[in-house]
């Protein structure tokens, strides 16, 4: 667990979720459309704070707190569903430290709501059965079983079906840049064409290091011609990325609008950064690192 205790308060990180592919496969008749993707972090993110108090207490605070509603927030959600679910009462302040722009495709939201389960598990030292705890994750989010589990894997169907990978992906240097600008996902999925194209026959969970990038370049992610269209600097930073530095691999993560691109070391990301900066001043950008594991 990627915590640490700071003046009272356990500190911990809730990291970035990176969709390195991100297939629509087809539409169920419940609506929602089943998803193949592999899925893993960053080594950034939000920051949750919390500790035990007299009363439940929650704030949110950093660059992107305005834009969070208190009342109606995926973490308060998480608390309200353990309470109920333990018969307990969670007597804790809590403090969100919103790193990550809303609606970005990072799975902030998510990752929020699996980290405060952790949080809560932590201070209160429960145990939920796995069938239980797996409804109970399912049913905050489709993203939220992954980002608890907070292991690099294939994901499938609408969020449930997780296989861990049998080997771990380079830990290599990746740059984040978001052009500020908020997608719906509904929107996205109903402008959504699906591809007939030929596709990848198989997932593959023994991809390695030797195989990583040729597996990532027979893959897409099915949602960014959609996300285009609505946000065209999508194309534009992806572009950039592509014919200005010297990056391995370049795609959008989730629902976007966030762009991603993997370098092979840390000077040819800092190098882009540099770039990225003078480009795209009034973007978001960060220069972190892929991490397999919290």
């Amino acid at each position: 667990m990627w915590y640490i205790i700071v003046n009272d308060f356990e500190e911990f990180v809730s990291p970035v979720k990176l969709n390195l592919f991100l297939e629509v496969i087809n539409k169920s008749n419940d609506g929602y459309h089943n998803l193949e993707s592999l899925m893993t972090f960053c080594k950034f993110g939000d920051l949750i704070k919390i500790k035990k108090s007299d009363k439940f207490e929650f704030s949110i605070h950093g660059p992107f707190s305005k834009n969070l509603s208190i009342k109606n927030n995926i973490i308060l959600d998480a608390v309200s569903l353990l309470e109920k679910f333990l018969n307990l009462k969670f007597n804790v302040e809590i403090i969100l430290i919103k790193n990550l722009p809303i609606s970005s495709g990072m799975g902030g939201g998510s990752s929020n709501a699996a980290t405060i389960i952790h949080c809560l598990e932590n201070l209160y030292n429960f145990n939920i059965n796995e069938e239980d705890l797996n409804f109970l994750l399912f049913s905050l989010g489709a993203d939220v079983p992954f980002c608890y589990h907070r292991k690099t894997a294939i994901v499938r169907g609408k969020g449930e079906k997780i296989s861990f990978l049998t080997h771990k992906l380079l830990e290599l240097p990746v740059i984040l840049i978001n052009p500020l600008i908020e997608i719906s996902t509904k929107q996205i999925f109903e402008n959504l064409v699906l591809s007939r194209n030929k596709r990848e026959n198989s997932l593959k969970k023994n991809i390695n290091s030797e195989n990583f990038f040729s597996y990532l370049y027979k893959r897409r992610n099915d949602l960014q011609d959609s996300a285009e269209k609505i946000c065209p600097k999508i194309k534009e930073v992806n572009d950039f990325l592509q014919q200005k530095t010297k990056t391995k691999f370049v795609r959008m993560t989730g629902s976007g609008a966030t762009c991603f691109g993997i370098y092979e070391n840390k000077d040819d990301a800092i190098s882009a950064e540099n770039l990225l900066r003078e480009k795209f001043k009034k973007m978001w950008i960060k220069r972190t690192q892929i991490i397999n594991n919290l």
